[in-house]
């Protein structure tokens, strides 16, 4: 008889319950196929699949540019700058 890893929770009859994880031999053969396709069992004969979580990089943290506020001449010394 074929055995499947459960992927997912499943409650199958006659009164039945299947955790993710489980290898079960008793699901109702008319559904095998559309818990195969729908990714809710695979076959348990074969490695399990590997599910790689995604690597989420740390956001680049540019750092602020600051300015030099720019003095601004008095009065005094924007005549002396014109003669």
């Amino acid at each position: 008889m074929a055995r499947y890893r459960v992927l997912q929770g499943i409650d199958y009859p006659p009164n039945k319950r299947a955790e993710a994880g489980k290898i079960v031999e008793d699901l109702p053969a008319t559904a095998i196929k559309w818990l195969l396709d729908s990714g809710i069992i695979e076959d348990a004969d074969k490695p399990a699949k590997v599910v790689e979580e995604p690597k989420v990089e740390a956001p680049k943290v540019e750092e602020p540019i600051i300015e030099e506020p720019v003095a601004e001449a008095s009065p005094a010394e924007a005549e002396e700058g014109d003669e």
